[in-house]
């Protein structure tokens, strides 16, 4: 289950700009380390020093990844990049199947306006914190028209989570 959060949009790309420049520090270390020993140890094997770097640098690639999601995924440092991505794939898995939602709309479903919702409230939130204005204005007539839809039909307009069931059954559909 997601749920959108009110959120800062200069001090969450801060935050996020800050700890992209950790983790990308951690992997110069250990890109660098792995790069050095790489060459080192596999040099009898392979005379080529620019197929060795590779190597090694993609082995402190893996590590860095490994180290991040095994220590740091959860540090208050890591909170908004993380919730950043957590929303963004939940936009997507929407995305996905927005053709067939988008259907459902159309034809009053009162789940597929809540997760439609959901989506515009999410996108709004992400072009708000990547200050994406441009992309805001695209979005605003048919969030509008949405809006105009579930204030008719009664639904409440604060649909501030999603969880993937909610797209699931539009998943089943295309087996």
């Amino acid at each position: 289950m997601f749920t959108i959060e009110e959120i800062d949009p200069k001090q969450y790309r801060q935050k996020t700009r800050n700890s992209t420049l950790i983790i990308m520090g951690i992997f110069v270390v250990i890109g660098m380390i792995s790069a050095t020993v790489s060459v080192k140890l596999l040099s009898p094997y392979n005379s080529n020093p620019w197929i060795l770097n590779f190597l090694g640098a993609f082995i402190g690639l893996i590590i860095t990844f490994f180290i991040i999601k095994q220590f740091f995924i959860n540090k208050p440092w890591m909170r908004d990049a993380m919730y950043g991505w957590r929303l963004k794939r939940s936009l997507m898995r929407i995305t996905n199947v927005m053709e067939k939602l988008r259907k459902d709309v159309d034809i009053n479903d009162h789940q597929a306006m809540k997760t439609m919702r959901f989506y515009h409230l999410g996108l709004e939130q992400m072009h708000r914190l990547e200050d994406n204005h441009h992309a805001l204005i695209d979005l605003l007539a048919e969030k509008k028209t949405l809006e105009e839809r579930m204030t008719a039909a009664g639904i409440d307009l604060n649909q501030t989570s999603f969880s993937p069931a909610q797209v699931e059954r539009y998943h089943k559909t295309e087996n």
